[in-house]
């Protein structure tokens, strides 16, 4: 007769899910954090709150992050969501939460990010040529400055998540030029090893087909009262004619002309905007705009 041996296997601890509202905020505007997911559980969870810091210990093309509580956030809160006062910059967080004595924490969430378009003096990121959309054999570089002599440049997409320019490019100094056949459609963003954070873009990316057309449209915020021009081209012409352009999915010129001009933007120009040549639409690109005391 055999001895019997009982094996007990751990439950997996609950991983509560992180959204975070606006993931784009505009400048000095708050930003909410909720830690959900744990409803079904019993009560009596208190949550934390952690900001993502660079550790420069452990570089490689899927960077690694250290995490510090948030002030105010030392000892957990009652309520599932935590409130960033504005100005915010762009940022990585987590969240978890514990109850019980003795205590018991679940996993942390995942992380996500939050996003400022904003350039702040102490790091920006600035994209040659200065355009979202580009064609996939362009010559696309992306440049940081700051208080800073180290940086790298990060991308993040919903596919891939995070990785920085050693994947999907070089980088010579504080440039990351891009390897047109490595990246995609994505966000990007400098970081420092000493945890600054700069403006983040998107880019979208084309593919290099003979009728395929970009908008060509500013990748930072505009300012209030200053003027704007939005073109279209294909991959071997600089500017067509013959454009309709869209705001919104509305069309905004009954005529077909070259440019369309601004010529003191205001927050209802706001928005997605796309043109169409011979039949053929380009991708949509966000255009924010910015008071002018932000």
């Amino acid at each position: 007769m055999s001895d019997e041996v009982t094996i007990y296997k751990r439950a997996p601890k609950p991983q509560p899910v992180l959204s975070v509202s606006p993931s784009w905020p505009n400048p000095g505007a708050s930003v909410t954090l909720s830690c959900e997911g744990l409803e079904l559980q019993s009560e009596g969870w208190r949550f934390f709150w952690y900001k993502a810091v660079p550790d420069p210990s452990k570089q490689n093309y899927r960077p690694s992050y250290s995490y510090e509580l948030l002030p105010g956030s030392t000892n957990g809160t009652e309520q599932n969501s935590f409130i960033i006062s504005g100005p915010t910059h762009t940022a990585g967080y987590k969240c978890r939460a514990e109850r019980g004595k003795p205590k018991f924490y679940t996993d942390y969430s995942k992380r996500k990010f939050v996003w400022s378009a904003d350039p702040r003096p102490a790091a920006s990121l600035s994209v040659n040529p200065d355009r979202v959309q580009h064609f996939r054999s362009d010559s696309v570089s992306l440049s940081c400055e700051g208080n800073s002599a180290e940086w790298r440049v990060m991308m993040f997409t919903e596919r891939d998540g995070l990785s920085d320019c050693s994947y999907w490019g070089k980088m010579t100094g504080s440039t990351c030029t891009i390897n047109p056949y490595y990246y995609m459609d994505g966000v990007f963003w400098c970081e420092s090893k000493s945890g600054e954070f700069s403006n983040a873009v998107n880019i979208t990316l084309q593919d290099d087909y003979h009728d395929d057309v970009i908008l060509v449209s500013p990748v930072h915020p505009v300012t209030e009262g200053d003027p704007v021009t939005l073109s279209c081209r294909y991959i071997k012409q600089n500017l067509l004619s013959n454009v309709f352009f869209y705001h919104n999915n509305k069309l905004i010129n009954n005529d077909s002309r070259e440019e369309l001009n601004i010529s003191a933007v205001s927050k209802s120009d706001e928005g997605f905007y796309k043109c169409q040549h011979s039949g053929k639409e380009s991708p949509r690109s966000w255009m924010s705009v910015r008071g002018e005391e932000d």
